[in-house]
Formats: structure tokens, C-alpha cells, sequence
């Protein structure tokens, strides 16, 4: 059971509706993070006007890099912050140059002080690629996740296609350090990150991986709770150091559960049949709660047995993507393999970055997959389990888990 990723050999161009199959499938995939999936009326507000344009978003099989080229990877790190820390930084203030107004009155701006056209810009971008010497033939998702759709746009834009794969293995991750690049020990420096402030940061040297993600962390904190890191990654490494096929595996995952929802068929064992995953319960939502800190989302929800699980009580731990599950305290499904909720009814996978969502009484089930091969090595489970949270769980391959 698990992943099953068919070659994709050479370059697909994309529809709008394959590209619509992939942010509802990746939703599904995305452990409750990477993004939250947008309704059909608010994909169309940003697909039909990139469309009509004449771009043409583009899936080229990781395999198709040589070993010599470099890949550019662009992640969106962030999350919550605190109170403080979101009024003093945030970049919701609209419009957007006249809160740069407002923080002039309180830390006066320089004579020499540019403020960015618009939140978000590619500055940091062209820096790496000035520093490499070398322009990307293409771009590398992070992880699955519904923002996967805006990473096709934009490689679309930059006018390289966009590889079919990601760094964390069919699933998102909280941190930059969550990645098979780190499992090969594939090295992430020199680095810069962009923010909505209009910095452009660059870093020669980083210690480890995991320091990456710390120095990115912060610099999202201050920056309104997000920034832009971005890495250069060799045709070689994007080989060996990535999961191929999550892309067009997404679609998959996505026109199963859309077809099965316009039949009438029931969108979870759709998504299961696709997947060869599990149901893991199956109930109605009790309680969700969430803290913002640190550039992380932080919480728990509870989800009350019905049918076989009647009388069962399922908990769930997110830091930002679902980690650490129980039914009825004792430890149950947990990091690295991927869970994620989802809408009985539509087959809509939950966002722990939409409280709305997590009304008491909707009926949802709990899929669950085999995580990715190279976080069953020694080395990848060093890097990924339940004591990186702060529990003192030992993690059980979900298959043994449920015999």
C-alpha cells in the first residue's frame, strides 16, 4: 500500500482543470498544511486571468534535468506569529504602501529606503542565480500542498517548467530541514531569502539544515510571519534527493475524488481505492483549537467516533501539518507517515490553517498513507519523528500500527 508514482517522461502541459484536480488532490495529500484548498470560484479568479494570458503551466519529469543544470527551489516559509509581532510587522495593512507610512512614523525610514512595488517580489531570486553564475531550467515544489498550484504559475511565468516532484515526499512539512535533500545530506548553502519588506538576504554558509530552517524561521517572524527562502539544486541531487511523480499524482488523487463527488460515489473510498491508503476513524469534529507563535500554527482537534469507531475519541497534534495522533489517549498514527482530515461529503482535505473549517459536528474521515521511503531509513527517522515535537512516542510504521 502507499505512493505509486507513474513516470510522466518528458513534459506535460497543463489544463486548467488538471491544474484544478491538482490543488483538490494535493489538498488531500497535504497533512492538514501546504496551503488551504480554495473553492472552484476563487481557483478561476486566479486561473482564467493566467490562462487568457497564453502561459502554459508545465510538468517536466525530474529524470529530464541533466546532472550538470540547477533547479531553483522557492519555499514559502511561515506560519502564525504573536500578537506584538504581527503589529509591528505585518503586511496586511492596505494598501500596502501606506503601511510603510505607518511604520515611519514609529522607526523613521531612511533617504536611501526602497519600498517594494507590491508584497511580494523576485529580487531574491536573481540574486542567486547572480551568485551561481547559473539561471534554473526549472523549479521544485518543497512538499504537496494546494500552494503547489501558484509554484506552476510561476515557473509558467519565469518561462521553465516546473519539476514533477517535491523535496518532502507526497505530504507537507513544517520545517525547511523536513526534507529527503537533508536525508542524502545534499547541501543547501549558498541560499538568500526574499521578504514583502523588500530584503534580500544571502547566506554563503549554513552549519546544517536544520539551522536553515532557524535562520529562515526568524526572518519570517519579523517579516510579518513569511519570507521566501530559496536554494539552488543540482540536476544530480534533484534526481536523487526528491520524490518523482507527486505532481501528476496529485492530479490523480484529485480527478478520483472529484469524480466520485459529481457521480455521487463516496469521495473517501475514492480517494483510499486511488491511494491504496487507509481510513484510519471516521466521525464528527468535537474541538479544534490554535495558537500562532514563532511562525508556526499550533494546535489540537478531537473528533468523535461513529459507526466502528463509535464510542472512540480520535485526537489529532498539528505544528502547522498533522503529526501525532491518539483514540482515546494511546498513541495511534504518527509522523512521518501522513494523515490527513477530510470532508465526507466532498472530499475536501481540512486546513489547520482554517479554523472556519473545524465546525463541531461535520462529519470527516482520517486517511492515512505509508510515508515515503527515505523517511523509513535510519537516517530520515533521525530527522523525522514524534520526540522532534516533544513527545516521548516511538514511532510504528502505520501497517504495523494497524496489523
Amino acid at each position: 500500500m502507499g505512493f505509486d508514482a507513474v513516470r510522466l517522461m518528458g513534459k506535460r502541459v497543463l489544463k486548467k482543470e488538471e491544474v484544478w484536480q491538482l490543488v483538490y488532490g494535493a489538498a488531500a495529500l497535504a497533512t492538514g498544511g501546504g496551503g488551504a484548498c480554495p473553492s472552484y470560484e476563487e481557483f478561476s479568479s486566479v486561473a482564467d486571468p493566467f490562462f487568457e494570458a497564453g502561459y502554459k503551466p508545465t510538468l517536466i519529469d525530474p529524470v529530464e534535468i541533466a546532472d550538470e543544470e540547477v533547479v531553483f527551489c522557492n519555499v514559502g516559509c511561515g506560519g502564525g506569529i504573536e500578537r506584538e509581532f504581527a503589529e509591528l510587522y505585518s503586511r496586511r495593512y492596505s494598501p500596502w504602501k501606506n503601511w510603510f507610512k505607518q511604520i515611519d512614523r514609529i522607526f523613521p525610514l531612511n533617504s536611501w529606503s526602497q519600498i517594494p512595488d507590491e508584497p511580494r517580489t523576485e529580487e531574491h531570486l536573481k540574486k542567486l542565480a547572480e551568485i551561481i553564475g547559473r539561471e534554473p531550467v526549472a523549479y521544485v515544489p518543497f512538499e504537496v500542498g494546494p500552494l503547489d498550484a501558484g509554484q506552476l504559475y510561476d515557473a509558467a511565468r519565469r518561462g521553465v517548467p516546473l519539476v514533477d516532484a517535491d523535496l518532502a515526499g507526497y505530504r507537507a512539512v513544517p520545517e525547511l530541514s523536513l526534507t529527503k535533500l537533508n536525508v542524502i545530506d545534499a547541501p543547501v548553502a549558498p541560499y538568500t531569502i526574499g521578504t514583502s519588506w523588500g530584503d534580500v538576504i544571502v547566506g554563503y554558509k549554513v552549519l546544517s539544515h536544520q539551522r536553515w530552517e532557524d535562520i529562515s524561521r526568524h526572518i519570517a517572524v519579523i517579516s510579518g510571519g513569511g519570507c521566501s527562502p530559496a536554494i539552488s539544486i543540482s540536476g544530480e541531487n534533484i534526481k536523487k534527493g526528491t520524490v518523482h511523480g507527486t505532481m501528476s499524482y496529485s492530479i490523480r488523487v484529485g480527478k478520483a475524488i472529484l469524480e466520485a463527488k459529481e457521480k455521487g460515489d463516496d469521495p473517501v473510498e475514492a480517494l483510499i481505492d486511488v491511494t491504496k491508503g487507509y481510513k484510519i476513524f471516521e466521525g464528527k469534529i468535537a474541538y479544534f483549537t490554535t495558537e500562532q507563535k514563532t511562525a508556526f500554527i499550533y494546535g489540537h482537534a478531537w473528533i468523535e467516533g461513529v459507526g466502528e469507531y463509535s464510542g472512540k475519541t480520535f485526537k489529532l497534534y498539528y505544528k502547522n501539518e498533522n503529526q501525532i495522533s491518539w483514540i482515546d489517549d494511546k498513541p495511534y498514527i504518527t509522523c512521518p507517515d501522513p494523515f490527513t482530515v477530510i470532508d465526507k461529503k466532498t472530499g475536501l482535505g481540512l486546513s489547520n490553517f482554517r479554523p472556519e473549517w473545524w465546525t463541531p459536528g461535520r462529519e470527516v474521515a482520517v486517511f492515512a498513507m505509508k510515508a515515503a521511503e527515505h523517511w523509513r531509513t535510519e537516517k530520515g527517522l533521525r530527522i523525522y519523528n514524534p520526540k522532534r515535537f516533544g513527545f516521548d512516542i516511538e514511532y510504528v510504521p502505520i501497517e504495523k500500527k494497524l496489523g
